[in-house]
């Protein structure tokens, strides 16, 4: 017996993680908990009494000594579903279902609450909201990326637009300015592609450096531009500064105020 309800208990962690990909975090939720209250199920002949996890069984004959080692590695199965039950929820409303933020916000809130009750360490559960600190980064980046595109993307129409008003034939005396204005387009245009790879990017840790850098290092934009579009965007770089540093949301009612908008 206690051999099939550990089979059911890793087949209920299978379950678990589909659901979260298919975006049914509520689902994948209730089938993460039944999976553990399995585990603690086939282990408890192992008990005659000890108090964890919510709940209280016997200890037999077994050590205290093995009493913790059975708790700890409990625990530590725990981990890994959370990171997976974590990383669900992070991940939901991304492709269709349009989660509201301040929905999704509150779920991870009870998942971080009931994590921590069955025992997972805060070391454990920091590793374990790497995704969710990954998205919202993203996110609060996202309107910072577009406001620099937009500006890129002024400049490269003007470009292409000088190009195609250019006299066909090209005649020998306006080559060089031809080419000139190729050149000058095709700046833009990687200007674009590099900040769409910055957005990308893996290691957010010194995005807020690398997109102040981009602005200043870019040919496409004039100096006075430059300078107000850094300030057109210093509260949302704020914003996500402390999110980095800090990992938690320096103005909440603005991040939530997306969902009125939706």
């Amino acid at each position: 017996m206690q051999i099939i309800i550990f089979i059911v208990a890793i087949l209920l962690f299978l379950s678990g993680v589909g659901l979260g990909y298919m975006d049914k975090v509520g689902a994948a939720t209730v089938t993460y908990t039944a999976a553990v209250l399995s585990l603690i199920f086939a282990f408890l002949p192992e008990f005659k009494k000890f108090k964890g996890l919510g709940i209280e069984a016997e200890l037999l004959d077994k050590k205290i000594e093995e009493t913790d080692r059975l708790l700890k590695q409990l625990r530590d199965i725990t981990a890994p579903i959370a990171e997976m039950l974590i990383s669900s929820a992070a991940r939901s409303g991304r492709w269709g279902s349009g989660m509201p933020r301040t929905q999704k916000y509150e779920l991870m809130q009870r998942i971080e609450s009931e994590l921590k009750k069955c025992g997972v360490e805060d070391s454990q559960l920091d590793r374990a909201k790497k995704d969710w600190h990954y998205y919202n980064i993203f996110d609060l980046a996202t309107p910072v990326f577009e406001k620099i595109s937009e500006k890129l993307k002024l400049v490269q129409q003007e470009r292409e637009k000088a190009l195609r008003e250019f006299k066909q034939p090209i005649t020998p005396e306006r080559m060089d300015e031809y080419r000139r204005l190729i050149e000058l387009r095709n700046e833009v245009g990687k200007e674009i592609g590099n900040l769409r790879d910055l957005r990308q990017i893996k290691n957010q840790d010194h995005l807020v450096e690398q997109v102040l850098e981009s602005i200043s290092n870019s040919g496409s934009l004039g100096e006075e531009e430059k300078a107000n579009l850094t300030n057109e965007l210093d509260e949302e770089l704020r914003d996500l500064e402390h999110y980095i540093k800090r990992k938690e949301f320096r103005r909440l009612s603005v991040w939530f105020s997306n969902d009125d908008a939706k």
